[in-house]
C-alpha cells in the first residue's frame, strides 16, 4: 500500500470514536503507527470476519495482505466493512499505487499465483485477453535517475496501458495493441523516444517483445524486449530502437556457436586481409551495405566522391576476393563482420 493511502486511512481512523487498526500480514500495526503487534487468527479469509480474543478482524482483498481489527462490539461488524470500503476507494483514487507496480513486476518474472493473478485482473480491471507488446525502455546512462511518477507524467499511456517500474534505470510500458498494429506501434516508441529525450534530456534505449495475447503471455514478450536491446545495440549500434521480429538475422548469429563460426570469420577477417579492413574502410563498407550498395547514395553519406567509394571497393576485391557490389559478396562480408562483432563483444566482457 502506497504511502499516500496510508496517510489518507491514518486521517480517516484519527476521526473514528472507536480506535481502528491497519495490520500487516505479520499483525505489525501500521495505522496508527505505534509498536504493538496483534496476534492474527489462523482462520482469516479475505472478506470474512474473524472473531479472536475480544477483537474482531477482517482481512482486505488485494495483493498485498492487510487486516482491520477493531474491539468486537456490535457496531464493529459494520464499522470495519465501511472502513474497508473506504480504503478501496482510496487506492482506486490513486490510480497506478506502488501495489500495483509491485504486483505487475512479479507478473513478468513470472511470480503470481493462480490466485494472485485473477485479483490482480478483478482489482485493478485488467482485461485478461487484450493483445499487448512490452516496450522495455533502459536508460543507459549511469547517473540518469528521475523518478517514476515523475516520469509517468510524460509517458503517452492509453487507459489500458500497463506502466511497469523495475528500478532506477528501467521501466517496461505493456502497451494495448487492440486498434493498433507493428507500424503504429513503432510510431509510438518513435514519439516516446522523442519525449525522452527532447523534454527530459535522458537517453533512452527501446526493446519492442512481439504480441502478448494474454497476461501470461507478457512474460515472455518481456524477455524478447530486452533481449532486442542486447542484440539490437550489439549489431546497430547507431540505433535506439530495436524490434524483436525485425532481428531475425541478428538471433541467429547469436545462437551460432562460436567453434562453428571461427571458419566463416577467418574467410573474411585473416592475415591477408588485417591491413585493408581499417576503422575508415569497415565504415565505407557498412554505410555501402546499409544504402542497399547504393553507389551514389553512399558516397554521399561518407562525404566522399563516388570514384573514391569505386577506388575502395576495387581494393577490397583486389585484396579479398569480395566484390560488395554483387549481394551474394556483400552479404557474406556482412554476416562476418556482425559474428566478428559479437565475439570481440564477449571477448572484451
Amino acid at each position: 500500500m502506497s504511502d499516500m493511502v496510508l496517510q489518507e486511512v491514518d486521517a480517516l481512523f484519527s476521526t473514528l470514536s472507536q480506535p481502528v487498526f491497519l495490520l500487516d500480514r505479520q499483525g505489525r500495526c501500521l495505522v496508527p503507527r505505534q509498536p504493538d503487534t496483534f496476534m492474527l487468527p489462523a482462520t482469516l479469509q479475505e472478506n470474512v470476519l474473524v472473531s479472536k480474543s475480544g477483537y474482531l478482524f477482517l482481512t482486505l482483498p488485494g495483493l498485498e495482505t492487510y487486516t482491520l481489527a477493531t474491539k468486537d462490539r456490535p457496531e464493529s461488524h459494520d464499522v470495519l466493512l465501511l472502513c474497508a470500503k473506504l480504503i478501496q476507494t482510496f487506492k482506486q483514487e490513486q490510480g497506478i499505487t506502488k501495489e500495483l507496480g509491485n504486483a505487475l513486476k512479479r507478473l513478468l518474472h513470472e511470480e503470481l499465483s493462480v490466485q494472485e493473478m485473477d485479483t490482480l485482473m478483478h482489482d485493478y480491471d485488467i482485461a485478461q485477453d487484450t493483445p499487448r507488446a512490452t516496450l522495455f525502455i533502459n536508460f543507459s546512462r549511469l547517473h540518469q535517475q528521475i523518478p517514476h511518477d515523475t516520469l509517468a507524467e510524460y509517458i503517452p499511456l492509453s487507459e489500458t496501458d500497463l506502466l511497469i517500474p523495475l528500478d532506477t534505470r528501467n521501466l517496461v510500458i505493456a502497451r494495448d495493441l487492440t486498434d493498433e498494429g507493428q507500424e503504429e506501434l513503432m510510431e509510438y516508441a518513435m514519439a516516446l523516444l522523442d519525449t525522452l529525450q527532447n523534454e527530459l534530456g535522458l537517453h533512452a534505449l527501446i526493446g519492442i517483445g512481439q504480441v502478448a495475447r494474454s497476461l501470461q503471455d507478457l512474460p515472455a514478450s518481456y524477455e524478447q524486449a530486452k533481449k532486442a536491446i542486447q542484440i539490437g545495440s550489439l549489431f546497430q549500434p547507431e540505433t535506439q530502437i530495436y524490434q524483436y521480429h525485425n532481428l531475425i538475422l541478428e538471433r541467429f548469429m547469436m545462437d551460432c556457436a562460436p567453434e562453428d563460426a571461427k571458419p566463416y570469420i577467418a574467410a573474411v577477417f585473416n592475415r591477408e586481409t588485417a591491413k585493408l579492413f581499417s576503422d575508415e574502410m569497415l565504415e565505407t563498407v557498412n554505410v555501402f551495405i546499409n544504402r542497399d550498395l547504393n553507389l551514389t547514395d553512399a558516397a554521399r553519406d561518407l562525404y566522399i566522391h563516388r570514384n573514391t567509394l569505386v577506388y575502395r571497393l576495387d581494393k577490397i576485391q583486389k585484396v579479398s576476393g569480395l566484390d560488395l557490389r554483387h549481394f551474394k559478396d556483400a552479404m557474406l562480408f556482412k554476416l562476418a563482420d556482425d559474428l566478428r562483432k559479437r565475439d570481440t563483444s564477449k571477448t572484451r566482457k
